[in-house]
């Protein structure tokens, strides 16, 4: 496996009208995929952004906030997976080790911290090969959809338990992110042609939508999506 990473699969239903055993991994997949989407294009973007680019202090504050709120999923990940009953079934499958792949994440940022501080450092060959992890999440990612399966999820809980299960997880992964970053970042990182009832936005969350885009301006322009038109967007102008 290489770049571009390849999507999680996901189907179109409004998730939730569906039991949350049959759920749970679909929902799994969209916001995994936000954040497949995003190396993908930290990837194309790092040859086109080199010292001296308009875009690069932006583009350096977009890969750390990716990468903190990557880091985050993954830990909330493995949280969410040794909560009894979950516990039960947090096998290597359904519930990776993703130590290494935390402690690269980690590592590069550190390094990317460092390139803010001083931009004459920066390297786009080397953010680009410090991305070697993709592949290794990504695959990871795939055999724990695959694994969590309704018969499965049957087999050890209920419906309405899971579904707390899956509202405190939202909760601790929104207090432990900047949700300056957090929504804007969901809405221009995912793929509306794939499901169209996610994310769930509250009313106050879409009339808030245009002062939260204004907290992180520079970072919008490097997402796949236009966070408020929600149309694609190119790698032309970046380049340019």
């Amino acid at each position: 496996m290489s770049y571009p990473l390849p999507l999680l699969p996901s189907i179109p239903d409004n998730l939730e009208n569906l039991d949350s055993r049959h759920a749970l991994p679909h929902l799994m997949a969209l916001m995994k995929n936000t954040l497949i989407r995003a190396l993908n294009r930290i990837h194309a973007c790092a040859p086109l952004i080199t010292i001296g680019h308009t875009a690069l202090p932006s583009f350096l504050d977009y890969v750390r906030s990716l990468l903190i709120h990557l880091n985050i999923h993954l830990e909330e990940d493995a949280t969410f997976f040794s909560t009894n009953p979950l516990a039960e079934i947090a096998t290597s499958e359904t519930n990776p080790d993703t130590n290494v792949i935390r402690e690269s994440i980690v590592s590069l940022l550190s390094l990317v911290s460092d390139w803010i501080e001083d931009e004459s450092i920066y390297c786009p060959s080397a953010l680009s090969d410090a991305l070697s992890f993709g592949p290794r999440m990504v695959a990871d990612m795939q055999v724990q959809i695959k694994m969590l399966t309704p018969m499965l999820l049957s087999s050890i809980i209920s419906h309405s338990d899971l579904l707390e299960l899956i509202t405190d997880s939202v909760s601790r992964s929104s207090e432990r992110s900047d949700l300056t970053f957090l929504l804007p970042f969901v809405l221009s990182h995912h793929d509306r042609t794939t499901s169209a009832h996610w994310p769930n936005i509250h009313k106050d969350g879409i009339e808030m939508l245009p002062t939260l885009i204004l907290s992180h301006s520079g970072y919008w322009q490097f997402a796949p999506f236009n966070p408020l038109t929600r149309e694609i967007q190119s790698l032309g102008v970046i380049s340019a």
